[in-house]
């Protein structure tokens, strides 16, 4: 029965532990080393072992009684956690402000066929309000249809609320759409992606770090002949670490969003993704507060764009994803608006949409050099001859400042908004008026002599509001638009 308090598996004995290590490590690290690296003395060593081997002790008891005393269990309409090593901490979650429950599955729950349930409320945060990180698939699969199914029945006691129990998940509902990406669209997404920023920052980070406690000079007493390198040397050099970093950031895509799949069920969206850490979120799609689609240049060139779910509850919370979640990782955009009526049927995608007035280029155009003046025209001035080089930015961000005049544009089709952007790569984003917190009208001095507006609108993610602008809209658009969202709203 549910209402009887039940513990984790053993194994979360095994994750509290490898969890608590890495957190003590990242504290006592400069202090290990500077015991049993810098330290010489023998006797300060042989205590340092000793003040190790007991907190080892410690920590594993700790997991183990942090075990013992977590508990839950669902009894009076609510999801009940008791833990705490020393001190009971009681925790209570009503059904009804639960929202969505995740399952992920990382290497040690792949090993003993466990799963770690994620369960999160309305408003609860960044982090989820409740974890627990080892339980059988089986167990999971009770926790959720029970909570479903007090859910509903909560619903049925109130009339008013007996729409939202029809949209409610149902583990037995069949499967009606089901997406995988295939492997084409997993090799463009993995070696298109920005990681190799993010590899090359994290090697530097790195060698920060270890500089700080580990003499690094013999390293660069290995390489002292590139001294006298000559430049060519050096070009073939930073080529091959730039291309070993884009391997490793196509390993690391390729791991990310292997098995990715979604699968439609009524009212929900369960995506699925991984192969050495599983994650599955489900995303019911009265949650879905906008679709983004986004296109770096050379997904463009291909054809290629990454869909994005913006959602009040659920969705994936990792730090590097923030309130977006992943709908479509890679397609190609003649599949596009196919895939978007089939799993998200009111965000639908519109060829035809309202551009710029031709007053607006200008604007466009200052606004992508403005910058690089203050930084180019010093260098031509202090930096001579070389600092004439930096004048080959001009053309470069002229040319952008063009592309996002010529690309900006919105359309309106019922009650729906689609709003295209571009900064260096291109942003659309889709929009229903009743999911609209704000939509705002500024107009600056200049803005005003051009008879030009910036329009934007917010919409409310799990964790903040999600902006969408488009600048120098102009004064009769913007007029039009004011009138759907005030005016028609109204009515609504």
């Amino acid at each position: 029965m549910m209402s009887e308090p039940k513990r984790l598996h053993p194994t979360a004995v095994i994750l509290n532990l490898c969890h608590t290590i890495i957190q003590t490590i990242k504290n006592i690290i400069l202090p290990f080393f500077f015991v049993y690296i810098v330290n010489s003395n023998h006797t300060v060593r042989f205590y340092g072992a000793i003040a190790l081997g007991v907190l080892f002790i410690w920590l594993v008891a700790a997991s183990i009684i942090k075990w013992r005393r977590f508990t839950y269990r669902i009894e009076d309409d609510e999801f009940r956690i008791e833990e705490g090593l020393f001190v009971t901490k009681k925790r209570y979650i009503s059904i009804d402000r639960i929202q969505t429950m995740n399952t992920s599955a990382g290497l040690v729950q792949q090993i003993f066929k466990l799963v770690k349930l994620q369960i999160e409320t309305a408003g609860g945060g960044k982090e989820a309000e409740a974890v627990l990180s080892a339980i059988s698939v089986e167990e999971a699969e009770r926790i959720k249809e029970a909570v479903f199914k007090k859910k509903a029945q909560r619903r049925e006691e109130l009339d008013e609320e007996r729409l939202e129990a029809e949209e409610e998940l149902d583990p037995s509902v069949e499967v009606q759409e089901h997406y995988r990406m295939n492997a084409k669209e997993l090799l463009m997404a993995a070696s298109t992606s920005g990681g190799i920023g993010v590899i090359i920052s994290a090697v530097f980070a790195l060698i920060s770090q270890l500089d700080e406690v580990l003499p690094m000079d013999w390293l660069f007493d290995k390489f002292s002949f590139l001294q006298h390198a000559s430049i060519g040397i050096y070009a073939v050099l930073i080529f091959i670490g730039l291309f070993i970093a884009w391997i490793f950031s196509i390993a690391g895509m390729m791991f990310r969003y292997a098995n990715f799949q979604i699968i439609k069920k009524e009212q929900e969206l369960v995506i699925s993704r991984g192969i050495i850490e599983k994650h599955q979120v489900t995303i019911p799609l009265r949650k879905i507060q906008a679709i983004k689609i986004k296109e770096n240049i050379i997904r463009q060139l291909f054809g290629f764009v990454t869909v994005s779910i913006v959602s009040a509850g659920g969705g994936d919370r990792e730090k590097e994803e923030g309130a977006l979640t992943i709908l479509f990782p890679m397609i190609h955009k003649k599949k596009l608006p196919h895939m978007l009526r089939t799993f998200t049927p009111e965000y639908t995608l519109e060829e035809n949409c309202r551009r710029l007035p031709r007053r607006a280029l200008k604007r466009y155009l200052f606004r992508s050099v403005i910058f690089s003046l203050f930084l180019i025209i010093p260098l031509c001035i202090f930096f001579q001859p070389w600092g004439y080089l930096s004048v080959i930015l001009l053309p470069i961000e002229l040319l952008f400042g063009y592309l996002a005049y010529k690309e900006a544009a919105w359309t309106i089709n019922g009650d729906r908004l689609q709003l295209t952007s571009r900064f260096i790569g291109r942003t659309t984003a889709i929009v229903l008026k009743k999911r609209m917190q704000v939509c705002k009208f500024s107009q600056s001095y200049f803005q005003k002599k051009g008879r030009l507006y910036t329009i934007s609108t917010s919409v409310k993610s799990s964790s903040h509001m999600e902006e969408l602008t488009v600048r120098d809209v102009g004064e009769e658009d913007a007029a039009f638009i004011l009138k759907w969202y005030s005016y028609e709203k109204a009515d609504g």
